[in-house]
């Protein structure tokens, strides 16, 4: 056989063997290691509706860090880790990592006032909670704050592209006042833009106020304000958490564009008028109100309440590697009550999730066949208030940081597509653990979407769960998530909406990806870039 001939042989079976390949792992044929088997086979659906239909019970009162649900939840979820032979980390003698938080919650009477100077007389002008304005931020006194006001168009400063909100103002003592949205340049087309705050806007704002020295700072949106009473009774429950030891924030407060307008009025401007101005000149215009003073009257009921991760250990086969961990995470709190006592059970965001880890941990220990790696479940509290929980872990660790090699996070993994979750963040700080994900793949067939794994993706999905705390921290980690859907952060998030089997087929996987990462010789390659926090 010639060599033009040969060659032409050797690629049309390397064709036909990538064919076959691509076929089997499509197919979900590639088999389960021998050793893995007992606790693949372990997990089952049936399993995981039995612990879910507890956790998402109405006597579980929506789950609320620091409230009796939630506590319940906990000495459940430590109660079936030890069943299933689980103990509490090394050093340890329970499972519950306990902390404080300071629960705070703004009374109705918080009210905003409005001195202004009209036709050579004062005039004051009252505001109605959670009528004119919502007031946000983890703040726990209550105080009277009495101060001008700053406009600074959209908080919003990029030197590298001559923006600044800042320049040329004294912020320091005042109370500001921000556009809703952030400024955007596109210098292909030479042409500035709004992006809605979402996420990210919105915690930019809130520092670029912290930076500015400011008392408070107020936004205006009428997009946040209640629309219907089943939203009504929300804010009127809406508690802000915060751990114990971290400092107040400046309160910031969502206001409608007529509080605005009546707040501009003295200076000629408006609220449409300045948005059409910085946006016809591509600058910012900022300046002080004059003849304007604005009262804020906070009236804020504050307690310190006690909440707790629940964190079990399972050890691994290696004398040697034993001391490394794999983790596995979910958060097992949700959002409570509203004013009417309707519970917001959260079946999927994040019963699913904390069911999967349960359900895992159990499979791990049933197998007689252990892992070289030593095994961590950790069920995260408070993550609806602000990633708390895993925060508090990772600054608190139970198993040291530089022995955590990867940490698998789980956060609504029981809705939408049945064959279909989002991958995100598996290859930002780790190739090797990517690659290793879509290797246990080859057994599951699961539909991989990439969609939210990317940094700067407007959802902000990679900052909003527990993963972050473990990235930010330099820890490879996989989110799994299957998406919101219309039941999310509502009363109707209920177990009957639940795809088990879908469950189990995530649960199944994860299993898979942590048997290899557990049970590899080597450690996890560390070869992206670990950012310290959210980027600007």
């Amino acid at each position: 056989m010639g060599y033009k001939k040969l060659a032409r042989y050797f690629s049309f079976v390397v064709l036909i063997v990538a064919a076959l390949f691509f076929s089997l792992a499509s197919s979900a044929n590639i088999p389960v290691p021998d050793a893995a088997r007992p606790g693949y086979e372990a997990i089952q659906p049936e399993n995981m509706k039995a612990i879910l239909t507890f956790l998402a019970a109405d006597e579980l009162e929506g789950r609320e860090a620091g409230h009796r649900g939630l506590d319940l939840a906990a000495r459940f979820l430590e109660s079936q880790y030890l069943l299933a032979g689980l103990t509490p980390a090394p050093g340890q003698i329970s499972m519950l990592q306990r902390f404080l938080i300071q629960e705070s919650k703004f009374n109705p009477a918080t009210s905003i006032a409005i001195q202004r100077k009209e036709k050579g007389r004062d005039t004051v002008h009252r505001f109605t909670f959670l009528q004119d304005f919502i007031p946000r931020g983890r703040t726990s006194q209550s105080r009277r704050i009495e101060a001008p006001v700053v406009f600074a168009g959209f908080g919003f400063k990029n030197e590298e592209k001559g923006y600044n909100d800042f320049k040329g103002i004294q912020t320091a003592g005042k109370i500001l006042l921000f556009l809703s949205g952030t400024p955007q340049f596109d210098a292909r087309v030479k042409t500035f833009t709004i992006r809605p705050d979402r996420f990210r806007g919105a915690r930019q704002k809130a520092k670029q106020a912290r930076d500015a020295d400011a008392l408070a700072l107020l936004v205006v949106t009428d997009n946040l304000l209640p629309r219907d009473e089943q939203r009504l009774n929300f804010w009127r429950n809406h508690s802000m958490v915060k751990l114990l030891d971290d400092p107040d924030e400046p309160p910031y407060i969502y206001i409608t564009q007529a509080l605005a307008d009546s707040l501009l009025r003295p200076s000629g401007w408006s609220v449409e008028s300045l948005k059409a101005k910085i946006l016809e000149k591509q600058a910012p215009h900022s300046f002080e109100i004059k003849k304007a003073l604005l009262t804020l009257d906070l009236r804020i009921d504050s307690q310190i309440k006690t909440t707790q991760n629940v964190v079990a250990y399972l050890e691994g086969a290696d004398p040697v590697l034993k001391h490394e961990v794999v983790a596995f995470g979910a958060h097992y709190d949700h959002i409570g009550v509203d004013s009417t006592g309707d519970a917001f059970n959260g079946a999927d965001d994040d019963g699913s999730g904390t069911t999967g880890i349960l359900e895992i941990a159990r499979a791990f220990a049933e197998n007689p066949n252990r892992p070289r790696r030593s095994l961590l479940f950790v069920s995260h509290t408070a993550e609806e208030k602000g990633l708390l929980g895993s925060r508090y872990y990772t600054d608190h660790p139970l198993v040291a940081l530089e022995n955590t090699v990867a940490q698998l996070n789980v956060d609504m993994i029981g809705r939408n597509d049945s064959n279909s979750v989002y991958i995100i963040g598996s290859d930002f700080i780790s190739k090797e653990l990517h690659k290793i994900n879509e290797a246990a793949n080859a057994t599951i067939g699961m539909q991989f979407d990439y969609t939210f794994n990317n940094k700067e993706d407007p959802n902000r999905f990679y900052y909003r769960s527990d993963h972050y705390n473990y990235a930010r921290k330099g820890i490879p980690i996989i989110f799994y998530f299957s998406g919101v859907h219309e039941d999310y952060h509502k009363p109707t998030d209920t177990v009957d909406k639940i795809n088990f089997e879908k469950m189990a087929k995530v649960a199944r996987l994860i299993y898979l990806t942590g048997w290899y990462i557990a049970d590899r010789e080597s450690r996890l390659k560390i070869d992206g870039k670990v950012a310290a926090e959210e980027p600007e």
